[in-house]
């Protein structure tokens, strides 16, 4: 802290999110806090590298690992083991084409494959938590990312045909077809090789992607021609720069927020979510989310700990507000729920600057501007207007009984059976939707609002936090989840939460919907399923039991596993801008 901070009386110190137990009884939120003259930062205490003992088990987990990702890559040969091309290229080729006319088998093989990943990607999660007298690194967790992803960079699409959607939607440009007028099908025809591979669910649906992702899409066939196989290799390559930029912010994002980057980097880019849905299964929401926290990362500036940006840079931070800005406009413009980001940026800028109502509307001012600039150069690029705006509601026309308001529109409709009143479950469903997604927004508001202002208890929520709880509020809400949605709350708050409930909960779920979903994206018979599923439950038992015999399990944290994760010790927040992460210094 600087000698005008000292002298203004602010000492340093980060500000009190909800979940920290500290009070605030000091703030008053009509009273604006004193600008700081410098950021004070967040320390993340250290701990010592692994032992041999533990390196050892972290090289047994990562090779078992990696079995898990070779098998997944086996199963994919077959349609049942991945969404694969119709006809199948690998159909009538010697040996590597046995497992293709195998189906049960290939789905055991991924099924193994899924479970060990998973068991892997928990038991290293005991080497990374806060707490731990040794835990890996950084450059350990990201070579064990790099080694269970290569395996998956050479499969045919895995949980979901979208990507040869994305390939179908990049022909219609390159065609000059309007994507938000008609669906691929009705405007390639059935003789397109691309369009043909669309899932029939989405063959005569408009598109709901933004104007960057068309661009993109049009580049990739622009590269690759009629080729699937091609197609779909070369637009994995692209969603793995969207992989690279989350794995660039989010050690970033979480130092910021006080939050250990090994920590944020197990839950968020190791992921099997990830590595499943936006590795293999090539996914543009990894260049939405890479786009959105690049942004905040840029916007937002350095740390204080950190390295200084050049003194031209440093005089201007605006510079950084705008390129920030933009990047998340691009996130935008792949699809639209990152728009959400935006909105707690300019809380997060505001409160940096002061925390004044005059703060808040300069700075809105500033991302506003930026973000009409570059998405009206992206749609005048595209040539194709603002047909996005009405194909939003595209995803919902398939049901999704993992939405709460899908669900509880179908259960109205089946308690209306019962007693007697006929099925009315789509009626249902068509009220309860609407109001899902009316009800997600309004709890994302509430949310934007405290990391505004505290609450009753005084305390408020730092803006990236706040950023995962409402993108979880929305989708929990909205008409439609996919499994990959869970990563548009979980990877900001990897970085910004240390509340057990919270990581606990995100743990969870990643196990959930991690094999929830048919690696082929469609339907197979039930008794299929069950008997692949038995096999991988026996694989992983078996290779759970080696490892416990082997080097043992990796240790957990001592007591109060927390204790290192949260903040340092809070102060009142009558001097907020000057202790929080978001201070001017950057």
């Amino acid at each position: 802290m600087s000698s005008t901070g000292a002298a203004k009386g602010t000492a340093p110190g980060p500000i009190v999110p909800a979940d920290t137990p500290a009070a605030a009884d000091t703030f008053h939120a009509d009273d604006p806090p004193a600008r700081p003259a410098a950021e004070p930062g967040h320390h993340v205490p250290a701990s010592a590298p692994l032992d041999v003992a533990d390196r050892r088990r972290l090289g047994r987990l990562r090779r078992w690992g990696t079995v898990g990702a070779l098998l997944m890559a086996v199963g994919s040969t077959s349609s049942y083991g991945a969404a694969t091309p119709i006809p199948n290229p690998l159909d009538g080729l010697r040996v590597i084409g046995l497992l293709s006319r195998l189906g049960p088998a290939a789905l055991a093989c991924s099924y193994a494959g899924i479970g060990l990943l998973v068991l892997c990607w928990f038991l290293i999660g005991r080497l990374s938590r806060p707490g731990r007298e040794r835990r890996l690194s950084r450059t350990q967790l990201t070579h064990t990312l790099a080694m269970w992803s290569v395996p998956l960079l050479i499969t045919p699409p895995i949980f979901s045909r979208d990507s040869y959607s994305y390939l179908a939607v990049g022909q219609m440009m390159a065609n000059g077809l309007d994507p938000y007028a008609q669906g691929p099908y009705d405007a390639l025809g059935d003789g397109d090789p691309l369009a043909h591979q669309v899932d029939a669910r989405w063959q005569h649906t408009t598109s709901p992607y933004g104007p960057a992702f068309l661009l993109i899409a049009r580049g990739v066939v622009a590269i690759t021609g009629d080729s699937v196989v091609a197609g779909v290799l070369v637009q994995r390559l692209v969603e793995l720069l969207g992989v690279a930029m989350i794995v660039w912010a989010l050690p970033r994002l979480a130092r910021r927020c006080g939050i250990d980057p090994v920590a944020a980097l197990w839950l968020g880019a190791l992921n099997p979510v990830l590595l499943f849905h936006l590795v293999a299964g090539a996914h543009n929401e990894a260049l939405m989310l890479g786009f959105m926290l690049a942004g905040l990362v840029v916007a937002l500036g350095r740390t204080a700990d950190g390295p200084q940006d050049p003194p031209w840079l440093h005089e201007r931070p605006w510079l950084r507000v705008v390129a920030g800005s933009a990047l998340i406009t691009v996130g935008v413009g792949v699809k639209a729920t990152a728009a959400m980001a935006l909105a707690f940026l300019v809380v997060a800028l505001a409160r940096r600057a002061g925390g004044r109502w005059a703060d808040l509307w300069r700075w809105a001012l500033v991302v506003g501007a930026t973000t009409l600039a570059v998405f009206a150069v992206l749609t005048l690029w595209a040539g194709v207007g603002l047909g996005w705006i009405s194909a939003l509601n595209t995803p919902g026309s398939v049901r999704s009984f993992l939405s709460v308001s899908t669900t509880l529109g179908a259960g109205a409709g089946q308690i209306g059976l019962l007693l007697g009143l006929g099925d009315h479950s789509s009626a249902a469903i068509d009220v309860m939707q609407p109001v899902g997604t009316a009800l997600g927004a309004l709890l994302a508001l509430v949310v934007l609002w405290r990391c505004w202002r505290p609450g009753r208890s005084g305390r408020i929520l730092e803006p990236i936090q706040g950023l995962g709880l409402a993108l979880g509020a929305f989708v929990l809400l909205g008409p439609v989840i996919q499994p990959w949605y869970l990563l548009w709350a979980a990877l900001p708050l990897a970085a910004s939460t240390g509340l057990s409930g919270y990581r606990r909960a995100t743990i969870w779920l990643t196990t959930v919907f991690a094999v929830i979903i048919m690696p082929n994206g469609a339907t197979i018979p039930v008794f299929t399923i069950f008997q692949a599923v038995a096999v991988g439950a026996v694989v992983v038992g078996g290779v759970l039991l080696l490892l416990r015999r082997g080097d043992g399990l990796p240790a957990g944290a001592p007591a109060s596993p927390l204790a290192r994760f949260r903040r340092p010790p809070r102060r009142s927040v009558a001097g907020e801008a000057a202790a929080s992460p978001y201070s001017d210094a950057s």
